[in-house]
């Protein structure tokens, strides 16, 4: 699957849809569109604007033209993109965001996937990119965005436990301390404290619990059980992992897991 092709420049809007399995990561990259995705099946996250973005079932991310992002997909689905020419089409929101994918956007998708481009030589179309354009700003969505900070220290903690949660064993390994990320910054705590809460709008423990929901998302796509994805996400109950899960995300991690079941069908 090439990640470097893009749109022809005489269109209104695009779109795409590829199957994909756990494993596709797209390293950073610039959209020279902007770009409306989603996954039917499967999660997706993605690394744009010092935030990590986890796009819920129901919703889509809006990475306006020029975001540099990347990709990573868990589980397994149907990747959908739908992308907007930043010159031929009034633009949506100038920022990355989540959108509510309600009926009237499902729908109106659901026709430019049909149609698969709009040209601005065709009334219809045109008129088709003006609504999608004004649903696209009128849908906000309840983003689960992991923010990264921006200070060296406090993104050595952040980075240095995301792969402590990747790459330690449930049954032995401890996810790192307060101290220990210091430690590992090369930081006192009160500095990490002060980087997180200035630049994340969170504690340091408040960061911690939301990355390893975040992380359970991606565990619970690739099939892990409740249990199992609490567990590696560190929880020593499950419990305790379905509250903080519920908390952060709005659903149940059993409710979660069954909507990002793979899909493979066509409809929106």
């Amino acid at each position: 699957m090439s990640t470097d092709r893009q749109p022809d420049v005489e269109a209104l809007v695009r779109s795409s849809s590829v199957g994909f399995r756990s494993g596709y990561h797209w390293r950073d990259r610039r959209a020279l569109w902007g770009e409306l995705l989603w996954a039917e099946g499967g999660v997706i996250t993605v690394v744009a604007g010092d935030a990590l973005w986890v796009v819920p079932l129901g919703q889509a991310l809006w990475l306006p033209a020029g975001t540099v992002h990347g990709v990573r997909l868990a589980g397994r689905g149907i990747l959908r993109s739908v992308f907007v020419h930043p010159d031929q089409a009034p633009m949506p929101p100038a920022r990355v965001g989540v959108v509510r994918r309600g009926s009237l956007l499902r729908a109106l998708l659901r026709r430019v996937l049909h149609r698969g481009v709009l040209m601005p030589d065709r009334a219809p179309d045109m008129h088709l990119a003006l609504v999608l354009c004004d649903e696209l700003r009128a849908g906000p969505g309840a983003p689960v965005a992991l923010p990264m900070p921006t200070d060296a220290r406090a993104r050595r903690a952040a980075e240095h436990f995301q792969q402590m949660l990747q790459q330690r064993d449930p049954e032995r390994g401890r996810l790192p301390s307060a101290e220990a990320l210091a430690r590992h910054a090369g930081a006192s705590v009160r500095t990490l404290e002060r980087c997180f809460r200035g630049e994340t709008g969170m504690t340091l423990g408040a960061w911690c619990l939301r990355a390893r929901v975040v992380f359970a998302m991606t565990r619970l796509a690739d099939g892990a059980s409740v249990t199992v994805a609490g567990l590696d996400a560190g929880y020593a109950t499950t419990s305790a992992f379905v509250a903080s899960f519920r908390r952060i995300a709005g659903v149940t991690p059993g409710r979660y897991a069954r909507s990002v079941e793979p899909s493979m069908d066509v409809p929106l």
